[in-house]
């Protein structure tokens, strides 16, 4: 999911030899855009029919994976407009049949891109970094991020939204720091509280109530990360459901943005 502002998918496919290090460009990328990150697709012997494609299974991360036994395939972005498909020969493959070195492969993957030189706002980095360790396998530096990441949104959109009604950025700043003075400052607050004096609805319950209390697992596997006493009580939780948790706090933060209606009431 490109969570960049301006920001969007895009797939392509390149040639490289194998024992090639090939720097290419997207043919897809688009004058004014640059990448993201990156992930491999699939990967095929070039000329061959389907039917007799090797297996192509993933290597530990999104921009690895091996072709049979012969080949481990590899995407780095190395600048802002491009990337290099790497396709190491295995010392430990059976034989140079059917894969051998100089063989076209066909590499298909895909880029999540964004406007270059743009400043996003620290929850939409947050994402990016929980989205790219999930990625990696890092599956618990991600949870404590994805926390952080509503934390700052909701402060952020209520603050937007104050200038949005017709206040100015101090009488904002101060409408938010009564809202804290009156209950505890944090995600509760502007979930809770906030939207229900702004907009006569709540984020912890109402129409997005099931998504607030999803929501809740995100939380308690993060402060059993935070608070663990001994780094040996830390259980990784496994990639599906680091991605079903990162996929309830995106759902949850369209639901709050949804609450605090960026519209024009006229249209």
């Amino acid at each position: 999911m490109p969570l960049s502002l301006g920001g969007t998918q895009k797939r392509d496919l390149n040639h490289v030899e194998a024992g090639e290090h090939r720097p290419v460009k997207m043919h897809s990328l688009e004058p004014g855009y640059e990448y993201d990150s990156i992930y491999l697709l699939g990967a095929h012997r070039d000329g061959v029919d389907e039917d007799d494609w090797l297996s192509f299974e993933s290597a530990g991360a999104q921009n690895r994976a091996l072709l049979g036994d012969s080949v481990l395939i590899s995407l780095l972005r190395t600048d802002a407009t491009e990337i290099a498909i790497n396709a190491t020969l295995q010392e430990n493959r059976e034989s140079s049949f059917p894969i051998g070195f100089g063989d076209t492969l066909e590499v298909v993957y895909a880029a999540t891109t964004q406007l270059d030189g743009v400043t996003n706002p620290p929850w939409i980095d947050l994402l990016q970094e929980a989205q790219e360790a999930i990625r990696q396998g890092n599956t618990l530096a991600a949870l404590p991020v994805l926390r952080s990441a509503v934390d700052n949104c909701l402060i952020r959109q209520m603050y937007i939204y104050q200038i949005w009604e017709g206040h100015d950025q101090d009488s904002a700043r101060e409408w938010i720091e009564d809202l804290e003075d009156s209950y505890e400052p944090n995600r509760i607050t502007i979930a809770k509280h906030g939207l229900e004096q702004a907009t006569g609805t709540r984020l912890t319950n109402g129409p997005h109530g099931d998504l607030w209390e999803d929501f809740s697992e995100v939380v308690e596997e993060r402060d059993t990360i935070i608070h663990s006493e001994t780094a040996s009580e830390l259980a990784h939780p496994d990639q599906p459901t680091a991605i079903e948790l990162y996929n309830t706090t995106v759902s949850l933060l369209v639901a709050a943005y949804d609450l605090f209606g960026f519209h024009n009431p006229g249209a």
